[in-house]
């Protein structure tokens, strides 16, 4: 059981340590990013890890959030499997919270136009 704790704490940090993060979008309250590096296809659905960077801390959030989502280029729409909170920017410090979702439990969300999922969905499909 160590064994198995200790491997999954070596994987999430060297995802973490590894991660090329590219921005992908700013606003007033911070930046997005994307690792280009961890997109994963299967036909027409792709998994990739991006980053909300918050200016100003988030309640209970703290100044940033890991995704890892699954994108349907097909059908344009999204889902998130995995967040984690860290509690500084970056996805760096101490991890606040962590919720991973059953793909199969989780519902779809819809493209909405002129969105930043919109803009993540183009770009990420189009690699």
């Amino acid at each position: 059981m160590r064994k198995i704790f200790l491997g999954l704490i070596l994987c999430c940090i060297s995802a973490e340590v590894s991660a090329d993060w590219t921005m992908l979008q700013t606003n007033d309250d911070g930046n997005m990013y994307i690792d280009f590096d961890s997109l994963k296809k299967s036909g027409d659905l792709i998994t990739v890890l991006s980053l909300n960077d918050y200016y100003v801390a988030q309640e209970k959030q703290g100044l940033s959030s890991q995704w890892l989502e699954l994108i349907d280029c097909k059908n344009k729409k999204f889902k998130a499997l995995a967040i984690h909170y860290y509690s500084e920017n970056m996805g760096k410090g101490d991890v606040i919270a962590s919720t991973r979702f059953n793909a199969t439990e989780i519902s779809w969300s819809a493209l909405v136009q002129y969105s930043v999922g919109e803009l993540k969905i183009n770009i990420v499909c189009s690699r």
